[in-house]
């Protein structure tokens, strides 16, 4: 293939993975908006992840009809090889461009590794069998799960705080730089900044953990992708049976300047993988003298070397598999009926839930009120990163039902804004030795007066007791009516004792969709 010619593929690859990249951002950043109502493509992404469709599929039974749009980008890679992590993978351009951008750095080891690209095929394994065993471990690796969590629970709430400090400070100048600000600022108030400043309990480590991902690739090039990625494995798994190739002809002089900047550290000179290559064409555009050919011939036996893993490491990764899908229903949560976490609206049963959530963190991303966080040990090991509900954080807007529209797995079942109205998601309890009316004898009536509920799930009871200065008083005790709390956590949000809520909001009575 001519330089020339491979120069003009390689531009409408990076042009392509570029719009694919702004389209996630702006999708998953917009939905966060304060103009957002409708969500219809929010989670179009995860439908075109096979992974998921399989991990889903494994470990609970059954799959979304819209998954099988997932198989499209499969079949695609029987022809054009894996195009997907070249060409569309946000993540995969993400991991690209730090690539690039620390390519002269002397850390980097040259060179393949085959004992490091076999990594991704074992966790692909391990996935695979833990989801076998209902465990759905696939959203702590899964490109789209990772990177929307990092997005939404790391990224954005630094990004949004950043640009409204410098929008705070441009808008003291009077002079040009004011008045540029101000309409940017209002087109990003509506399309992409948050309502209010995000705040998560797990930013830090979620955050770490996609900057340690992205300082890897000094280390290698496209390091997650390469050595880590299941769907990259995946897609691995169905390349090496491809029509796409990649061939040296006559014009060769084995100066192996292809491998410069080969994404996986090969070249079609030597060690050439198809499992591996990501059509970026960055050889066909390096090599001096156009010895670089591409061709699509049906393979004669199928490119096993970077995928021999091995029967030991196969049977380990197995074994890893059971075992950590194991661990966690070994931890005390999973034997326990007693819990103090709440789901947010419209999840289904618990364990069903494990095995649906993705640990995407969408539905962190679009509640308006910081109510939802991803849990840490709360709902167990199994799970971590899995949406809770923090009413010291925030509370559920009773006129909002944003978190039921766009679960990609149905993790949380879509619901209209009246059902979410009637769902309940847990109940408010009156603590009596922390609650004004109670434990100090004089009014308070906050909690009441926020609650959204029409009829009022909470009200007051004119009592007869003593205050804390020893006098005896007439004081309205108030009280949670159980049918009518929907546990939307307000009243604990704005109780006005700074120590220990007056009132709390729990998770008895809670209803889960697919237990009605």
């Amino acid at each position: 293939m001519k330089a020339k010619t491979g120069k003009t593929i390689q531009r409408i690859r990076i042009i392509a993975q570029i719009i694919f990249t702004f389209l996630f951002f702006y999708l998953l950043l917009h939905s966060g908006s304060a103009r957002t109502e409708t969500f219809t493509y929010t989670d179009t992404f995860f439908y075109f992840d096979p992974l998921l469709l399989i991990l889903n599929f494994l470990a609970t039974g059954k799959v979304l009809a819209i998954f099988l749009l997932s198989l499209i980008p499969l079949f695609l890679t029987l022809i054009f090889g894996r195009f997907f992590c070249g060409w569309v993978c946000p993540f995969g351009a993400i991991n690209q461009f730090f690539s690039w951008l620390f390519r002269k750095s002397k850390k980097e080891k040259k060179g393949v590794d085959k004992r490091l690209l076999k990594l991704k095929y074992l966790v692909l394994v391990v996935v695979l069998v833990s989801a076998i065993m209902g465990t759905h471990l696939g959203g702590w690796l899964d490109p789209f799960s990772l990177l929307t969590r990092s997005a939404a629970v790391a990224v954005n709430p630094s990004v949004n705080h950043l640009v409204h400090q410098t929008v705070k400070a441009g808008a003291k100048d009077t002079g040009i730089v004011a008045k540029g600000l101000k309409p940017v600022y209002k087109f990003a108030r509506k399309n992409v900044l948050t309502q209010k400043q995000r705040v998560y309990t797990q930013s830090v480590l979620i955050g770490l953990l996609l900057v340690l991902l992205l300082v890897m690739n000094l280390y290698k090039r496209r390091f997650f992708c390469n050595y880590l990625c299941p769907l990259g494995a995946l897609y691995g798994l169905v390349a090496r049976f491809g029509l796409f190739n990649l061939k040296t002809n006559t014009s060769c002089t084995s100066c192996n300047v292809c491998a410069k900047n080969c994404t996986y550290n090969g070249s079609p000179y030597q060690d050439y993988m198809k499992a591996e290559c990501m059509t970026c064409f960055n050889c066909t555009t390096d090599c001096p003298t156009d010895a670089v050919d591409v061709g699509f011939d049906f393979p004669k036996t199928p490119d096993l070397a970077p995928i021999d893993l091995g029967r030991r490491k196969l049977i380990g990764s197995a074994v890893s598999g059971l075992v950590v899908a194991a661990l966690p229903r070994a931890y005390i949560h999973s034997r326990s009926k007693i819990h103090r976490f709440e789901r947010p609206p419209g999840s289904v049963k618990e364990t069903e839930f494990l095995a649906k959530c993705v640990r995407c963190g969408q539905c962190m991303q679009v509640c308006p009120t910081n109510f939802i966080q991803p849990a840490l040990f709360e709902a167990g090991l199994e799970g971590i990163w899995t949406p809770i509900l923090n009413p010291q954080a925030g509370y559920c807007e009773y006129e909002c039902n944003k978190c039921t529209q766009v679960c990609p797995t149905r993790a949380i079942e879509r619901l209209t804004l009246e059902q979410k109205k009637q769902f309940k998601i847990g109940i408010a309890v009156v603590d009596r030795n922390r609650c004004y009316t109670f434990a100090d004898g004089y009014n308070c009536a906050v909690c009441e007066e926020h609650c959204p509920v029409p009829e009022k799930a909470i009200r007051f009871r004119e009592v007869d007791t003593w205050n804390f200065e020893g006098k005896l008083v007439k004081v309205k005790q108030i009280y949670v009516v159980p049918d009518l709390c929907i546990g939307c956590g307000i009243c604990e949000n704005v109780c006005p004792r700074i120590d220990e809520p007056g009132i709390l909001n729990t998770a008895e009575e809670e209803q889960r969709e697919a237990e009605y």
